[in-house]
């Protein structure tokens, strides 16, 4: 007999068994103590899966690519001598394993041990349901003598079965013990609260390799594009992946697909998984097992936790339940901190908001400043009136200084939109190279200045309406990605991975011909449909002729009001002067005129046409005309040009130039210029 003091051993090695610490240390214990009692060299433990009938090595000597162990680990279940052990309810002896039935001896024919000696004995539980007792096979223990035939006798067979019974239950112990202490450690960090991604999945991760050995893991969150549901990853450790070879297959055969289906953990690797087509591919990458188990966030399929390791059989039936709990609070870790990070958009939307609306209000732009009778500017306001309870995108044409802005902002006022804001964007104003950040906003780190986290200008109107003035200005580039915000209402953030749902109405302006833009390949023609679902003309200020002295007479009570003067009229011949100049410049012109003219004046009458003769100006002197003398309208724009000109030294463009303080255009005022003959002086006067 191959025992030492059969009776009392195995009670000696349950003692020393009960308490430790998980299941590597069990093992190690286990392999320790049953050397000193039984002559072998080699002992393997397997925890076994009943439902799969499938066998996870879990010894060092079976897991070990470097150990003669490590092939026989790597067998399937069927024909083994373990599976016959299991099949039989007791304890096998073979003392030749090259020579036996079993599929172990193709293994081992042509190595040092072919000729070892094997006892596998099975550890079953059993436990009383009530109904009667059960009995359930959990792992399977080898003892192995190497070289060495006939090395085991039937009291030795006998003392590992019964070895077997006693230490099943302290298994069993040592199993929940640490799945235990795993899930406390892992929802003590959802307790904690980890606000980040970055923060929560590695410290997770770990834990789970602490009780389920594996070589890669990942975070896959569901998506879904052009081509139908698909899935990104959101953290990935151990391998890169690239999924464009994953596409050649259909997703619905795939082992996401199934898992979604039946929201329950997956294997998509190792023996009897064949059915996924990916697991080819996935093999190829050296992942020999892996399970996907699914994450629920807010009642809703988010994503999955993916495990695998380069070694076949790595995943027992209790390393899938375990994982199952995991992802429950996985699952609400990540609830977390999306609420956490919805809580923090808001509050980023609320401030800019805040920011916004100020400065709203220091424009003091009022949709009601839409004034005039005239026929042309009813027709447009009626049109206002019929689409803007509609959410449909809307695209303003017409010249510049008609009046575009207050258009856009009295669509907003009258749609049920208008308790959110109106983010207003000049396409003009914004440089090439930050654009796309501007309306898309970026993450922290996606250029070299992205020192923060940037909310877009799109985000910031969600729920409201955005306003695109300038339309044509936007790059082709920047185009595209337009284009599909409008299409999709999402947006995702430069250097982001994450997809923002939106619910925006766009409104879009432009004074630029897009029909040619589109021609000459400067304007995308799918974008330019695309905005052009409902268009608007403004008419410019010489079509409606009969509104300028009403508006002549608003623009003097506001400015009257706004630079505490006390004009209340305007004189008869200014506004016949007015009424009858063609006004290039259209509205924002007329409004600027008068600003001037309010400046100006000394009384209650306002007149454009006669200058304080007490004040000559350096345009006075220029035009070689007096300031007691009478002058039309253009020349005194043109003197007011000449003025803005001196004081910037000749410079148009540029924030201080004079486009900027005249409050034009660069190319309206070069037109301006034009017209009214104003040429640089070849040298400086004197």
């Amino acid at each position: 007999m191959g025992t030492k003091n059969a009776n009392e051993l195995p009670l000696q090695i349950v003692g020393e068994l009960i308490g430790t610490g998980g299941l590597r240390e069990f093992d190690k214990a286990l392999a320790r103590e049953l050397a000193r009692g039984l002559r072998c060299d080699l002992t393997g433990l397997y925890l076994y899966n009943q439902s799969a009938r499938a066998f996870t090595p879990v010894s060092e000597c079976l897991i070990d690519p470097a150990s003669p162990g490590y092939q026989i680990g790597q067998l399937p279940a069927a024909g083994t001598m373990k599976e016959a052990a299991v099949q039989a309810g007791r304890a096998l002896l073979c003392n030749d394993l090259g020579a036996s039935p079993w599929t172990e001896a193709h293994i081992v024919s042509k190595a040092v041990h072919a000729f070892s000696s094997v006892i596998v004995a099975p550890l079953i539980r059993r436990s009383d349901n009530g109904a009667g007792q059960t009995a359930r096979t959990i792992a399977v223990l080898a003892a192995v003598a190497v070289g060495n035939r006939e090395a085991f006798t039937e009291d030795d067979r006998r003392f590992m079965e019964e070895l077997a019974v006693q230490i099943a239950p302290v298994l069993q112990t040592v199993l929940a013990s640490e799945e235990r202490d795993a899930l406390m450690a892992i929802n003590s960090r959802v307790l904690v609260g980890a606000v980040t991604m970055e923060e929560l999945v590695p410290a997770i991760m770990e834990t789970i390799r602490q009780v389920i050995p594996h070589d890669m893991n990942g975070l896959v969150r569901f998506t879904t594009d052009a081509q139908g549901p698909w899935f990104e990853p959101i953290h990935i450790d151990g391998f890169e992946l690239n999924l464009e070879p994953l596409r050649q297959y259909p997703f619905e055969r795939m082992a996401p697909a199934e898992m979604l289906a039946t929201g329950k953990p997956v294997l998509i690797t190792g023996y009897g998984h064949e059915r996924f087509p990916e697991r080819t591919h996935i093999e190829s990458l050296g992942i020999l097992s892996a399970m996907l188990c699914p994450l629920t966030v807010r009642g809703k399929p988010y994503g999955f936790l993916a495990i695998g390791a380069r070694r076949r059989n790595a995943f027992s039936e209790r390393d899938v339940a375990l994982a199952e709990q995991i992802g429950h609070h996985l699952s609400q870790a990540v609830a977390n901190i999306l609420a956490y990070d919805e809580i923090r958009r808001l509050k980023d939307q609320i401030e800019l908001e805040n920011v916004y609306l100020r400065d709203e209000i220091r424009a003091s732009v009022d949709f009601k400043e839409l004034v005039g009778e005239s026929p042309a500017l009813q027709t447009t306001l009626k049109t206002i009136e019929k689409v803007a309870p509609t959410d449909s995108t809307v695209l303003l044409t017409g010249e510049t200084g008609t009046g575009k802005e207050l258009v856009a902002q009295a669509i907003h006022q009258l749609s049920p939109r208008k308790a959110r804001p109106l983010i207003t964007v000049n396409c003009a104003a914004l440089p090439p190279t930050l654009i796309e950040s501007e309306l898309f906003g970026h993450e922290k780190g996606a250029f070299t200045s992205a020192v923060a986290r940037k909310i877009g200008r799109f985000e910031l109107a969600d729920r409201g309406t955005i306003f695109l003035d300038e339309i044509g200005e936007i790059p082709l580039e920047v185009q595209v990605k337009l284009l599909r915000v409008l299409e999709a209402q999402e947006v995702e953030r430069v250097g982001g991975n994450q997809t923002i749902k939106l619910n925006v109405r766009v409104i879009a302006a432009t004074n630029a011909d897009l029909d040619q833009a589109v021609q000459d390949g400067t304007f995308r023609s799918d974008l330019y449909y695309r905005l052009k679902v409902f268009p608007i003309r403004i008419p410019p200020l010489r079509e409606r002729g009969e509104d300028i002295p009403m508006l002549a007479r608003h623009f003097v009570k506001k400015y009257s009001a706004r630079h505490r003067k006390t004009v209340t009229r305007i004189d008869s011949a200014t506004l016949r002067a007015l009424t009858a100049y063609a006004w290039p410049g259209n509205v924002r012109e007329l409004e600027h005129m008068i600003e001037r003219a309010i400046i100006l004046s000394q009384g209650p009458i306002l007149t454009i046409e006669e200058l304080d003769s007490d004040q000559p100006t350096a345009g006075t002197a220029r035009s070689g005309k007096s300031a007691k003398g009478v002058r039309t309208l253009a020349e005194a724009e043109r003197a007011h040009i000449l003025d803005v000109l001196d004081q910037t030294n000749w410079v148009v463009a540029g924030a201080h130039g004079a486009a900027a303080r005249l409050d034009m255009k660069r190319s309206t005022l070069q037109h301006r210029m034009k017209k009214l003959e104003i040429k640089k002086p070849s040298r400086s006067r004197s």
